[in-house]
């Protein structure tokens, strides 16, 4: 661009007037250009730029589904221009060569934030409420010191002993043959004194999870009113259904009559991630031991810092992590133990693994930018190579059934150098846009035609996206977490879900046996099994 508010102020009708011709042809020269520039801008839509498929107005949006890369192919193939996988990233996280800021440049707060200088949510010393409902309790279960703490002996079950408090525990019953549905019970635990015949009284104690620097506001332990199958389910609807802490307190006033507050809800669903944390190592386990891995990212904050959210996903295991956009970010998470193929975008941090693939419909929905430019020049220069490339796709899709003798990179030999060619030619073009595009295909050459000579290999990263679709909704809806804690608990238990779903097993159910181990201090259950059939 280059006149910009200050200089347009400055231009009226009598000052064009007064202008020479020779100026006034200067003039118009670069208001062409703008001209230009800012039809391109307006032209941009999901189909032909990374902009998000939520960036349209809902008059504007196509009613035709996403494709996948199947679709994509048979689209192609027919001669329609437009990719249809859509990017599940926000406008300011465009995928190629941008840089990007440090996530600690992107402090963004709300106006009455600042107005207030108050966080989020119940303020430190402000009036508390207790439960007021009373439960009626199905069951009793007595908690007895196995062992004297004075001498050491082993407590006989009939010696003495009296109860000295105890906590009710909510929690879903036993599945009964022949019914369907949810029914609950209300459990009395018990805490006892008992007596030693050295004379010492011994005190249960309920298991508590010593106190650990990155939980700090999150304990975990056995006295809780909500119990493991219960907490399990609160956090399916937290995170799989979208329900924020006060409607899920609506819908167990509603459905079920219980009246627990959004606080233990909230303090619940982040027990939940960290009695889940024991489950990360082995989900970056399985994670690396992948032989593809689609990784992909979108913005997320956290309390007014803008973070990102993470993806790395396998056939059968799905990973997320919120921070920064960084390249040690994602080292951290692999941990230098992958050696498979990481499919990925064009951002730049995936140029470390050479052992790469491009997804090609977000270069197709560039060249077809660049195709449908204002400037003459540029879209033949588009076109052509939109062209060329969906050439060689069409060709990889028919490789796959009956690849030719010769190979593709053979047979393909004219359409490869007229693309390369292409490149070169424009890599110093001043169009700034065909510019970029081209220069994107020279850095990632051999990564981007990889598949031409391995026609077996994935063309599209559609597994992260459709990976972090779901999650994206959340941020439209909860704006994001409020806190460290939040955000590990929130990644932690997202990838449990999505690999408990990609496992065929019930996650909620899953995350229920995790916390009731979790909180009794035991060893955890392993991830569910990869089916058989897989």
């Amino acid at each position: 661009m280059y006149l910009r508010k200050h200089d347009l102020l400055q231009m009226d009708d009598e000052w064009l007037k007064k202008l020479p011709a020779e100026l006034l042809l200067e003039v118009s020269k670069r208001l062409l250009h703008d001209v230009k520039e800012l039809q391109d801008r307006l032209n941009q839509n999901p189909s032909n730029s990374s902009r998000p498929p939520t960036s349209e107005a809902p008059w504007e949006r196509s009613s035709e589904p996403v494709m996948g890369e199947d679709a994509l192919a048979e689209r192609d193939t027919t001669g329609v221009a437009e990719a249809s996988v859509a990017p599940a990233k926000t406008a300011n996280s465009a995928d190629s060569t941008e840089e990007t800021a440090p996530a600690t440049e992107g402090l963004a707060r709300s106006s009455a934030r600042q107005a207030s200088g108050k966080r989020a949510g119940r303020q430190p010393g402000s009036q508390g409420f207790g439960r007021t409902q009373k439960l009626t309790v199905t069951a009793t279960c007595e908690h007895r010191p196995e062992t004297c703490t004075a001498c050491g002996l082993a407590l006989a079950a009939e010696a003495p002993s009296q109860a000295y408090t105890a906590w009710d525990e909510i929690d879903l019953a036993p599945q009964v043959e022949g019914t369907i549905g949810l029914m609950f019970s209300v459990t009395r635990h018990s805490l006892l004194d008992v007596g030693c015949t050295c004379g010492h009284v011994s005190r249960a104690l309920p298991w508590r999870a010593p106190a650990d620097a990155q939980w700090e506001k999150v304990e975990l332990g056995e006295w809780r009113l909500v119990g493991p199958g219960l907490a399990g389910l609160l956090v399916l609807l937290a995170l799989r259904m979208h329900m924020s802490r006060p409607r899920i307190r609506e819908l167990l006033m509603e459905v079920f009559d219980l009246t627990p507050s959004t606080g233990v809800i909230d303090e619940t669903i982040r027990e939940a991630g960290r009695a889940s944390l024991p489950l990360e190592d082995a989900l970056v386990a399985d994670t690396v031991q992948a032989e593809q891995l689609n990784v992909d990212e979108t913005s997320w904050p956290e309390s007014g810092l803008l973070l990102w959210l993470w993806v790395l996903a396998s056939a059968h295991t799905v990973l997320y992590f919120i921070g920064p956009r960084t390249r040690e970010m994602l080292e951290n998470a692999l941990q230098d133990g992958f050696s498979g193929i990481l499919i990925s975008d064009g951002y730049k941090v995936y140029r470390a693994w050479k052992n790469r693939l491009r997804c090609w419909p977000h270069l197709m929905r560039k060249l077809r930018g660049l195709a449908e430019s204002t400037d003459g020049r540029v879209s033949g220069v588009g076109q052509e190579m939109e062209g060329l490339m969906k050439t060689l796709m069409a060709a990889i899709y028919a490789a796959r059934v009956d690849p030719p003798p010769e190979g593709l990179p053979v047979r393909y030999a004219a359409h490869i150098k007229r693309l390369h060619q292409l490149c070169e030619a424009h890599r110093m073009d001043d169009n700034p846009v065909l510019r970029s595009v081209v220069r994107e295909f020279l850095y990632d050459w051999e990564v981007i035609l990889r598949p031409v000579a391995e026609p077996h290999l994935p063309l599209s990263n559609n597994a992260a996206e459709r990976a972090l679709r779901h999650w994206v909704i959340a941020r439209y809806i909860s704006h994001g977490t409020r806190s460290a804690d939040g955000s590990r608990a929130f990644a932690l238990l997202a990838s449990v879900i999505e690999t408990c779903r990609l496992r065929d097993a019930c996650a909620w159910r899953y995350l229920g046996t995790v916390i009731a181990a979790a909180r009794k201090g035991l060893q955890l259950p392993s991830l569910p099994a990869i089916p058989a059939a897989a």
